[in-house]
């Protein structure tokens, strides 16, 4: 599956640990409403597989 989601709009963070635990991006995509609520996609950060410098690799 395949698709442009647009810009990263916010990550979290486990703060006691330093991590980033999962990105959101805008939620324009019907096919992955598993991940999406409030009209934006919350990608756990173990689904990330590749981050270059313009586009995140995420295995759904």
């Amino acid at each position: 599956m395949e698709g442009d989601f647009g810009y990263v709009q916010d990550v979290c963070a486990d703060l006691e640990t330093g991590t980033i635990t999962s990105i959101i991006v805008p939620g324009n995509n019907k096919m992955l409403k598993i991940f999406s609520s409030n009209n934006e996609i919350v990608i756990p950060w173990q689904k990330i597989k590749c981050i270059g410098e313009d586009i995140i690799l995420v295995e759904i």
